[in-house]
């Protein structure tokens, strides 16, 4: 068999995961090592015989056709296939069957960089009569693909991950014979034209090809990663890529970053770990990614400076890391102005409560962050930027007085929250979250038991169930006791440090529940571990000092159960999804919190023979916090 001449290159996506940047460019024409990745992908296929491509286009489709009409690939006939409505990986070939003829041809996503030859995928081809041949990368992506004797009997793995999964890489070598197996118009997904066939006894097969290279560059971090992977450099040693007219001062230090044409770095910026995107003018220090605002093809983001009476061409994003919500944070930074722009998803409706329920909790005294500008028709509102010092990022540093201090600080706000704001509430019938009932505390055990033990301490079905019940024992005694307005989410991450005043944020889901569950979230933290003697004092103050702080106290270790179970299986969750693994890393904190809790109680003793056995089990597991 003849290396094929023909390939297709999807290249309309959106790049949702690397927005903003793809505000900025399109993915396929961000840059990896000065050169876009779309134009690494048509280089690879011109290197292996490829002469014909076609590129289909949707997102920013005037750019790639403008970059790919202005500065071809040599050695290659390239044609643009648009789509007017995303058609997806399956819908791009009956588009495009004038394109196809009667020999087999590749396709591959336009944002995946490799490293690999192409023979082993045309032999497995050829092995038998196969409708496809898929790469398969065994040590890396989500490993949801199971194979036998080369084909691939699954694509959806029931146990991803697992010794024997593998990714599919987003390279495959097919028949045109694919176009029996997808509709002749309208969105569909490949993998769901494989499983069709595979159903009518087609073959697909599967290749796994040593010492590959493969990286899907759909995230920052593995955007970042694939330059340091391609750097040539050892793993210790920084890497700094740079764009075009980049003018950077001597006393800058650039560390493991990428950026882009026309930046301008200024005296003692130190860049790390960053992606830095084009004519943005740096100083001071910098991590994650920096934008232009007047470079973004983003109409509400504009409207919104126009609201703030910000001018665009003077205004820098700074996007900040995933938080694990549907939301999406960013500073901005106008000469000396400075503000917090946070967009949101109606899919979580308790998003749209933020700015009302702000200015409602400044009303009654707690100390949350300004509203600057409100945009429900956007989905975004704008708030006075509160610094980037949380209580959990400071609590390390602090004496055990600084500690005591900060932390009262917090209970005043607090105690503010449940009595002053929880009456006033009343009164104004606010607006609130469906409160803690029973099937909201069993909807979070159930969190726990699937998305932590299930995933990371499996049980037998018998040991689970006795745990279900150990944990539904604690219901009535936190539905029954007195309600008040709570936080939700009241951990250290949610507590900012302004000019040493503390500032409340995050508190969107706002509902009626036992005042116990706020002081469990802050003081038996996964991120914060305090001492016993300080957690101690801390709720003995809580207790003088409230309307009702003695129910508090007495409630205080089963509501810490609660909270760290539900706590554990978000960590679990989102510890799944590869832009937010980070949260993986205080699962043994938030055990031996767990455990500490259990032990105060006394009645759960299911649970805690299987906690014990876990942290026996992971004894070297990052970040069980020193106490403070």
């Amino acid at each position: 068999m003849k290396p094929p001449r023909k390939a297709v290159v999807l290249a309309a996506g959106y790049g949702a995961r690397l927005l903003q940047l793809t505000l900025c460019r399109p993915k396929p024409l961000c840059p990896i090592w000065g050169k876009p990745v779309l134009v690494h992908a048509l280089e690879g296929l011109r290197d292996w015989g490829v002469q014909d491509v076609l590129v289909n286009v949707h997102s920013h489709a005037g750019k790639i056709m403008n970059y790919l009409r202005t500065q071809p690939v040599s050695g290659l006939r390239i044609q643009i296939s648009f789509e007017a409505e995303v058609l997806g990986t399956g819908g791009v070939l009956p588009h495009a069957r004038w394109f196809l003829d009667t020999e087999p041809f590749w396709m591959m996503n336009a944002d995946v960089l490799m490293k690999v030859p192409c023979r082993p995928l045309i032999r497995a081809f050829q092995t038998r009569p196969a409708l496809a041949a898929l790469w398969l990368i065994p040590d890396r992506g989500p490993r949801t693909v199971e194979t036998k004797g080369g084909r691939i009997t699954t694509f959806r793995s029931t146990r991803p991950g697992s010794p024997g999964t593998t990714t599919f890489s987003g390279l495959h070598l097919l028949s045109p014979r694919i176009l029996t197996y997808l509709p002749d118009q309208g969105e569909c997904s490949i993998v769901s034209a494989y499983e069709k066939a595979m159903q009518a006894g087609e073959t697909i097969m599967g290749v796994t090809v040593p010492k590959s290279y493969w990286a899907d560059i759909g995230t920052p971090e593995s955007y970042l990663q694939a330059h340091r992977d391609l750097s040539g450099r050892p793993t210790h040693r920084p890497f700094q890529s740079l764009g075009q007219k980049v003018s950077i001062d001597p006393s800058a230090r650039i560390i493991d970053s990428v950026i882009w044409d026309g930046v301008t770095i200024g005296p003692k910026a130190v860049i790390s770990n960053a992606i830095v995107a084009d004519k943005v003018s740096l100083h001071g220090a910098v991590s994650y990614m920096a934008l232009r605002a007047d470079t973004l093809s983003d109409p509400d983001l504009h409207n919104i400076l126009r609201g703030l009476g910000w001018p665009a061409e003077k205004t820098t994003l700074f996007p900040l890391p995933p938080r694990g919500s549907a939301r999406t944070f960013t500073r901005l930074e106008c000469g000396r102005r400075k503000a917090i722009l946070v967009s949101y998803s109606l899919d979580r409706p308790e998003n749209a409560l933020y700015a009302h329920h702000a200015r409602f909790l400044a009303g009654q005294g707690v100390r949350v962050p300004a509203i600057l500008l409100d945009r429900p028709d956007a989905q975004a509102c704008v708030l006075e930027d509160a610094g980037e010092v949380s209580l959990q990022s400071l609590a390390p540093t602090l004496s055990r007085q600084r500690c005591l201090a900060l932390y009262r600080q917090v209970l005043d706000n607090v105690i503010r929250l449940h009595g002053r704001a929880g009456r006033a509430a009343h009164r104004q019938n606010l607006t609130l979250n469906k409160p803690f009932t029973r099937h909201l505390y069993q909807w979070e055990q159930n969190l726990f038991c699937e998305q932590f033990l299930q995933r990371h301490a499996p049980v037998p079905a018998p040991v689970l169930a006795a745990i279900r019940r150990e944990l539904a024992a604690l219901i009535p005694a936190q539905v029954r006791a007195p309600r008040v307005l709570v936080h939700r989410d009241l951990q250290s991450s949610n507590v900012l440090i302004a000019n040493g005043k503390t500032v409340l944020i995050d508190f969107q889901g706002m509902r009626w529940g036992t005042a116990a569950y706020d002081l469990a979230s802050l003081l038996c933290d996964p991120y914060v571990n305090l001492a016993p003697e300080i957690r101690d004092e801390l709720l003995d103050y809580y207790a003088r000092h409230a309307d009702d702080g003695e129910n508090a106290r007495r409630l205080f270790w089963v509501a810490a159960i609660e909270r760290l179970s539900q706590a554990l299986g978000a960590f679990g969750r989102l510890g799944a999804n590869p832009a937010t693994s980070g949260f993986l890393h205080h699962i043994p904190a938030g055990v031996d919190q767990l455990l500490s809790a259990i032990r105060h109680v006394g009645t759960l003793p299911v649970l805690q023979d299987t906690l014990e056995k876990w942290r026996r089990s992971s004894p070297s597991s990052p970040r069980r916090n020193r106490p403070i």
